[in-house]
């Protein structure tokens, strides 16, 4: 029959043949171009189109493994680390056996996923018995997990299987380097065996990579903690920026050899490594401004004589002056400081960027009004330039006028690229508790080249700990240990995260290893104090003596050492702690606020009322001590009486707005609700700086369903005077539901009800309201479930019957929509 196939028809089919085969062959030949200029775009470090090459290859070809495992490691070097994980296990899912993206996976997540990335390594050695890399990667896990006997086993059978291998030395010293710290932990000295068989190890992956940086980095590290071979710890430190392979890598050598001359007090080690950092990186200022504070301790001028160098190398360069400028004001030398940024306003190279490095020059050092001068100059001579935008928004975060700022912020960043921008709008949506835009503009600015990496990872580790995130918080440790090493503060925020996450052992162990250094900071041990108090309170409480011991009013470290008083039913303790510290000068007024709750809980009512006067009198501000008073005189049936009182004074004429705040509080305590409002009215109207009084008018407001767009004005401004006050954030929450903007509210509610827990002080009324929103949205179950906890914490709250019936409203309705 094929005989019988001819003409048109026989031609159509050889097209369509030849036409596949094209078409096969096109697609190929697209994949190759697209995967050649993904590696020399990689090749000349320009990550974001090496990535764009790829992902189009990966169009083409969406089940080629290789394209996914490229993808991946660019994401790695970008810092996308979620993303890079998902490519890895793209790649083994195309390709199982594909050892390489295992163990890349693993070593992304051992931190914060640590069990599954053993499960990933006990796959690798399944698949590759003898894969030196696969036990360096157990190794490594197994230091995540503080388990150093296991981590060095694990790193001995990778020298065993792996003798030419340098990874599996690199590892074994770093292992030997772990056991140092924990011989130091135990206080006791490391033989010189242990430090030798270090030295052995990382001199060894020395020579496998024929001149290794990092090896020689580690090496100096060892030296560093070894008694009398400071001078080995130096020559290793100059050997390794020796060796760099790229100017960034010179740099990144160089800096830990400037902070071991720093630690060391070696200047002329500084020097020198101050001055291989500006040679590799000319435009890293930071590097320049070390130098110039190094040179002006060594001699006068010296300070001058570095600034003149870089202004040479980089005149147009107009953050460089601004770095000159700050350099000045920081040796008393502001009249010059304004001079230079004044030149450069009227003739540098962006006139706007000076103005604005004068007002941030000026918020630095508390100079308010002046800051306000110099930005309403910038709004005058440049409307429309983008550092206005940013001096405005530096300006409204430093008044922690978090919405301006945002807004402001938003406007600079939308038009100028600038990773400070986007650290200052993170802080800004910090402030806002917008925690998802906040990590968005760290991301953001991390993105950017030559941003300062470790710096806005801390701002980001920071954001997701007030955000109680705590995986993301492991991840971003995780990132930051990439980049630099771990400083105590780092390493007390990774223990907060341990503890979170149910670790509290590992956790000990990292505020162990902290406090074993020198001159650890006091917040190490308060942390200590606050975590350990219910397992080891009397190890809590040797530790917050040592910082009572250098600072006997330490507002912190009292609050959880009464804290730990009170829990082991020891109030006289408390008090005990609280008069000792009053010996040693006056108490604060939150010490004295913490004083009255401790006499109230004792039902010294009188001596308690005292405090909390005392309290008040110092800070008109604080409300919690407006909430004691008026407690105190409910408890003692004094309302009326106290009221008379209030009011008698007043009429006298001899009544202050904060006193008048505090009649308006138990007017409102007897119900009378318009006495209340009005006597809020008359504090607003003397005193406009009172958050307390905004904030109980705006609920007022709010709960009669009145004038909501100005009760949404006054909880905002309380909310920022006082951003985490629980009280303040329950307010806010409240107007937003009142104005059906149910979902902000929710957020609004879950912060008030973290804050107060936080403080040990849940409140019912924050759940009640919780749940009302939860309903406003369809959340019925939800709702059922926040009603419930209202109840439970007190079923006779004053809201306690209107809880009842929402309950039970909500649970019909969820069983409505559940059947």
């Amino acid at each position: 029959m094929g005989s019988r196939i001819a003409g048109p028809l026989a031609a159509a089919l050889a097209a369509g043949v030849l036409l596949a085969l094209a078409s096969c062959s096109s697609a190929q030949d697209r994949l190759a171009r697209h995967l050649e200029s993904a590696q020399k775009f990689a090749q000349d470090h320009k990550n974001k189109e090496a990535l764009l090459e790829l992902r189009s290859a990966l169009q083409i070809d969406p089940k080629n493994a290789d394209v996914n495992f490229r993808i991946a490691e660019l994401l790695v070097q970008e810092g996308s680390y979620a993303d890079a994980a998902f490519f890895y296990r793209e790649t083994t899912r195309l390709d199982p056996k594909r050892t390489d993206a295992l163990m890349a996976e693993a070593k992304l997540i051992m931190f914060d996923e640590t069990p599954h990335a053993e499960e990933l390594i006990k796959k690798v050695i399944e698949l590759d018995p003898s894969n030196p890399l696969a036990y360096v990667g157990r190794s490594e896990i197994a230091l995540a997990a503080n388990d150093a006997e296991a981590a060095l086993q694990a790193a001995l059978t990778a020298v065993e299987l792996g003798p030419k291998e340098p990874m599996a030395y690199m590892q074994l010293g770093i292992v030997h380097q772990a056991r140092l710290r924990q011989a130091h932990l135990k206080k006791t000295a490391p033989p010189d065996e242990m430090f030798q068989a270090a030295v052995d190890a990382f001199r060894k992956a020395d020579e496998l990579f024929g001149g290794g940086m990092n090896a020689r980095v580690e090496l100096g590290r060892v030296y560093v903690q070894w008694r009398g071979h400071a001078k080995d710890a130096e020559a290793a430190f100059r050997s390794a920026v020796a060796v760099a392979p790229s100017d960034d890598a010179r740099a990144r050598a160089a800096t830990v050899a400037a902070e071991y001359a720093r630690a060391s007090a070696n200047v002329e080690l500084l020097r020198w490594a101050l001055e291989q950092i500006v040679a590799a990186l000319p435009a890293d200022l930071s590097a320049w401004d070390d130098l110039a504070n190094v040179e002006e301790r060594r001699q006068a001028g010296g300070g001058d004589a570095v600034y003149k160098r870089l202004l040479e190398q980089r005149p147009q360069d107009e953050e460089a002056h601004v770095r000159f400028a700050r350099f000045m004001a920081a040796a008393n030398r502001m009249d010059e400081a304004i001079a230079h940024l004044d030149a450069q306003a009227k003739g540098g190279a962006d006139p706007a960027v000076a103005l604005e490095a004068l007002s941030a020059l000026q918020l630095g050092r508390g100079e308010l009004k002046a800051a306000r001068e110099a930005v309403a100059r910038l709004e005058k001579e440049y409307p429309n330039s983008p550092s206005t935008w940013l001096a405005r928004g530096r300006l409204a975060l430093s008044e922690q006028r978090y919405d301006d700022a945002a807004e402001a912020l938003r406007r600079y960043v939308g038009s100028e690229q600038s990773f400070e921008g986007q650290r200052l709008l993170a802080l800004a949506e910090a402030g806002r508790r917008n925690f998802p835009a906040a990590a968005a503009a760290v991301d953001a600015g991390l993105s950017m080249p030559g941003a300062p990496t470790a710096d806005l990872l801390r701002v980001k580790m920071s954001i997701h700990d007030s955000a109680g995130d705590w995986h993301q918080v492991l991840a971003t440790l995780n990132r930051l240990r990439q980049q630099s090493a771990l400083q105590p503060l780092d390493r007390i925020v990774f223990a907060r995260a341990l503890y979170e996450t149910g670790r509290a052992d590992a956790g000990r162990q990292v505020l162990d290893q902290v406090l074993a250094e020198p001159n650890p900071p006091a917040l190490a041990y308060i942390e200590y104090g606050y975590r350990e108090a219910k397992t080891n309170p009397d190890k809590a409480r040797e530790r917050l003596a040592h910082v009572l011991a250098q600072a006997p009013r330490h507002e912190d470290a009292l609050s959880v050492l009464v804290g730990i008083e009170i829990a082991a039913g020891k109030p006289e303790a408390a008090l005990a702690q609280l008069d000792k510290a009053a010996e040693t000068g006056p108490l604060s007024p939150r010490l004295l606020l913490l004083k009255a709750q401790v006499l109230a809980s004792q039902k010294s009512y009188k001596a308690a009322e005292e405090e909390a006067r005392r309290a008040f009198a110092a800070a008109p501000n604080l409300t919690q001590a407006l909430d004691l008073l008026a407690n105190i005189y409910a408890l003692e049936n004094r309302l009326p009486e106290a009221i008379a009182s209030f009011e008698e004074a007043d009429k006298a004429g001899a009544l202050p707005p904060t006193g008048l705040e505090l009649l308006a509080r138990l007017q409102l305590a007897l119900g009378h609700r318009e006495q209340a409002r009005a006597l809020y009215e008359r504090v607003l109207a003397a005193r406009s700086d009172l958050p307390g009084a905004k904030n109980d008018l705006a609920f007022i407001l709010a709960e009669d369903g009145q004038q909501l767009d100005r009760a949404l004005t006054l909880a905002q401004e309380a909310q920022h005077a006082e951003p985490e006050n629980p009280e303040m954030v329950d307010t806010l929450g409240f107007v937003y539901h009142k104005k059906g903007l149910d979902q902000p509210a929710v957020d609004q509610f879950r912060f008030a009800i973290e804050l107060s827990e936080h403080a040990k002080t849940p409140r019912p009324e924050y759940f009640y309201h919780l749940g009302l929103s939860l309903r406003a949205l369809g959340k019925d179950a939800d709702a059922a479930a926040a009603f419930e906890k209202a109840l439970g914490l007190d079923a006779s709250f004053p809201q306690a019957d209107q809880a009842r019936r929402e309950l039970e409203a909500a649970k019909s309705s969820a069983a409505a929509h559940s059947g």
